[in-house]
């Protein structure tokens, strides 16, 4: 090979000399190129968007203006072709560009634009493949001398040992020591990620209908599979058979997989002899680990749809479930929508807020439980505990700003970011409607079918949960049979709906909060003695703690939320009870964030504040209007009881739970004067405070009354709690009354901080 020597050649070969390389190997590899050449070696993939007169677009020319002011190339033989000169090679630019997402890095090499990542199998000189045979042991034939694959070929057919490298020079410098090394381009080299803007994916989706619409074959990762999601496998499986009817779609996710009658039932043990048989394959987060899709020249395109619920790690792994280097197209929520213990950044705030809670909880339960859980081992394997704090506090940081983290850690894998072009206003504004059409009657369809499956018994509900492949009828079997069991009422479509926007764990606390306050300390005591008898008396604190509702109901029964519940009174932030519910909230909004996940600020106004821990158990002050003088107009609200069916729910839980305990509950469990005895059967209970007419009630008036004892037990956190509260020793003001709504019996008590009504089954005779 005939170089000609200028001052820019002469440094590119010293280069490969300095690292210790060959120069026969770098002339027999490497040439340096200028001008507009190196275009012909970089940006020759037809894949590459041309205008019609198939001149590069100027995007691509102003991005790649820089090589025009020369570098080196360098490739080697091709063993999968003949061992003819490999096309695909690397190009070292002399003035290389920034890198977009590293600004303050430079991107040194470059290669093909959109092809595929090759490795370099580089040409020896005979004195260079003499000195490995020497080194490895094994001669060289004359056959191999003739062999036209020459050196490669002889190290295919021996089995000689190979180093396997980064780098290409590396993989120069090893040759020339007598080592036989294939090298593998540099993290630059992983291809392009296309990211699309917007609030959801509709302009992602609008470029994969275009890129469909050519031909080809794609895949499509989403993060969500329910069909209620509007942008999970189900619904866009659907969204997609409707527009190309003739498309042959595949769906994995956990569902599919498991469904005997499904095309994709068990395929993940052959994924890549199945995959080659449909055009769309859409995939939920079961192909994120343990997967590996390595069929060449099936896929033309990654796509992926990530709502903020996965790790970043997990979105990457997903996304290089395909070996091949294919262009990845990504849409990124700006924030994840889930986080680990208590969302702390730190492994400090995270370990901290579960010992805790831990401290917390089991005070607690001591105290209303009247047990002692002195012997519970709080420091289970402290090393899964510090690991757990790692984790968690790098996944929190990821969710703060996810798709930052999401792209950064695509650009480590060695992708190039490019931003996509969004889709014009029509073509996006179809997309959104044809994805909802899909989504709401497919969902539809879904919530009618649970509710119409046919009754499961004990013994069938049993049978059908331990079994692990399942049709789709037999899903909607079970799951009619768990809500039916779980709210005891008739299974309708609304309440499916209800029950997937996380309906029952609000129920639950209301239920807690009010109508079942008396079997929390029973039901709380009964899960802890569940874990501490399976962990042999040691306890996994961030499971032991998400088990755990009687401080949740404490902190809303001391931040006094059932103050808002009466119907038709009018709320504004400026009434005074109002202003002091605001300060007491922001003063504990630390313990609120710890054990409601809720967070409170300052900023936020009473009335906001009360409608965001008021969600906790599904409810909501009703905005009445703008009232007052025009100079001083100020929001009112009233509390309007929803129609929701969660009286009768109630009920049945309270008949549930009075025949678990096997005993009556009444007031005068609480109290040691007579009361008459309220039938408190399933009923539709009224919606509105009703003082007792009883004269035995008139000896409630002037009575002295106290909290409980044995609560002070619990240390700071139920301290901080009730310090606000006033003094616990108040003086009955007035009848009883029957909350109704609530399902308690109440009383107002003067104590030093004022009058309050206060829920009897929290007193006692002095």
């Amino acid at each position: 090979m005939r170089i000609i020597e200028t001052d820019s050649q002469a440094l590119h070969l010293q280069e490969w000399l300095n690292s210790g390389v060959d120069e026969e190997i770098f002339h027999l590899n490497g040439r340096s190129l200028y001008g507009t050449t190196p275009y012909e070696y970089l940006l020759y993939s037809p894949k590459i968007s041309r205008r019609n007169d198939g001149r590069l677009r100027d995007r691509d020319l102003k991005k790649y203006q820089h090589i025009e002011l020369g570098g080196w190339w360098c490739s080697g033989i091709d063993p999968l072709n003949n061992y003819v000169p490999m096309v695909w090679g690397c190009f070292k630019p002399d003035h290389p560009r920034r890198d977009r997402q590293k600004i303050h890095k430079f991107i040194k090499y470059e290669h093909p634009y959109r092809e595929e990542t090759r490795a370099f199998f580089l040409l020896v000189p005979l004195r260079i493949w003499v000195k490995v045979s020497l080194r490895c042991g094994i001669p060289i034939t004359e056959e191999d001398l003739q062999h036209p694959g020459g050196f490669w070929h002889w190290v295919w057919r021996h089995n000689v040992p190979v180093t396997i490298v980064e780098g290409v020079k590396k993989a120069g410098a090893l040759l020339t020591a007598g080592y036989a090394a294939i090298a593998i381009p540099g993290v630059n080299a992983a291809g392009s990620c296309y990211n699309y803007s917007g609030s959801n994916p509709k302009n992602l989706i609008a470029a994969l209908d275009k890129a469909i619409s050519k031909g080809g074959h794609h895949l499509l990762c989403c993060s969500a599979q329910k069909a209620k999601s509007k942008w999970g496998t189900q619904a866009l499986e659907e969204r997609f058979r409707r527009k190309y009817p003739e498309l042959r779609i595949l769906r994995i996710d956990s569902e599919s997989v498991a469904d005997p009658s499904h095309a994709a039932f068990g395929c993940i043990a052959h994924l890549n002899e199945i995959l080659t048989q449909y055009d769309l394959v859409i995939a939920s987060p079961s192909l994120e680990t343990g997967v590996s899709i390595d069929i060449r020249g099936h896929f033309d395109g990654v796509w992926g749809i990530f709502q903020g619920v996965q790790p970043v790690n997990s979105v990457r792994q997903m996304l290089a479930r395909v070996r091949e280097t294919v262009d990845r197209h990504i849409w990124v929520r700006e924030w994840g929508m889930s986080v680990v213990g208590n969302g702390s950044t730190s492994i400090g705030g995270l370990l901290r807020s579960q010992d805790v809670a831990t401290q917390a909880n089991i005070a607690l339960l001591s105290a209303a439980d009247n047990d002692d859980y002195s012997y519970v081992d709080q420091n289970f394997q402290p090393e899964s505990l510090q690991t757990w704090g790692k984790r968690g506090s790098v996944i929190n940081v990821e969710m703060r700003r996810y798709r930052e983290s999401v792209l950064a850690g695509l650009v480590e894998d060695g992708y190039t970011v490019v931003n996509a072009q969004d889709a014009d206003d029509d073509e996006g504004g179809a997309v959104i409607d044809s994805v909802k059409a899909a989504s709401v009657e497919l969902y539809a369809a879904e919530c009618e079918a649970i509710a119409d499956s046919h009754e499961l018994s004990g013994a069938e509900l049993k049978k059908l949960q331990d079994k692990r492949a399942k049709t789709k009828t037999e899903r909607h079997q079970q799951r009619k049979a768990e809500l039916s069991r779980r709210y005891e009422i008739d299974v309708t479509p609304d309440l499916v709906e209800k029950d997937d926007d996380g309906w029952y764990p609000q129920l639950r606390m209301h239920y807690y909060l009010t109508l079942g306050r008396e079997f929390l300390t029973n039901r709380d005591a009964k899960r802890a003695k569940a874990q501490l008898e399976a962990g042999e008396n040691s306890i996994w604190k961030p499971d032991f703690n998400k088990g755990q509702l009687l401080p949740a109901v404490l902190l809303l029964e001391n931040l006094q939320m059932l103050q808002f519940l009466t119907p038709d009174v009018q709320l504004r932030g400026s009434d005074e009870k109002m202003v002091e519910f605001k300060a007491l909230a922001v003063q504990y909004r630390h313990v609120i964030k710890n054990y409601l996940n809720v967070s409170i600020s300052e900023k936020l106004t009473p009335v906001a504040i009360a409608q965001k821990l008021l969600a906790k158990i599904d409810l909501k002050l009703d905005y009445v209007g703008r009232l007052g003088s025009r100079e001083n107009r100020e929001c009112v609200y009233r509390f309007v009881a929803p129609d929701d069916e969660r009286d009768s729910i109630f009920g049945q839980w309270l008949n549930r739970d009075e025949a678990f305990q096997n005993e009556l509950v009444s007031v005068s469990n609480n109290i040691s004067t007579i009361t008459p005895v309220i039938d408190t059967q399933s009923q539709d209970i009224p919606q509105t405070l009703t003082p007792v007419e009883s004269p035995v009630t008139q000896g409630w008036k002037g009575l002295k009354l106290k909290m409980r004892q044995g609560l002070d037990s619990a240390g700071r956190f139920y301290t901080e709690l009730v310090s606000q509260v006033g003094e616990a020793v108040g003086v009955a003001d007035g009848e009883p009354y029957w909350n109704g709504y609530l399902g308690q019996w109440q009383v107002w008590v003067n104590f030093a901080g004022g009058c309050k009504s206060v829920v009897c089954d929290w007193l006692a005779v002095v």
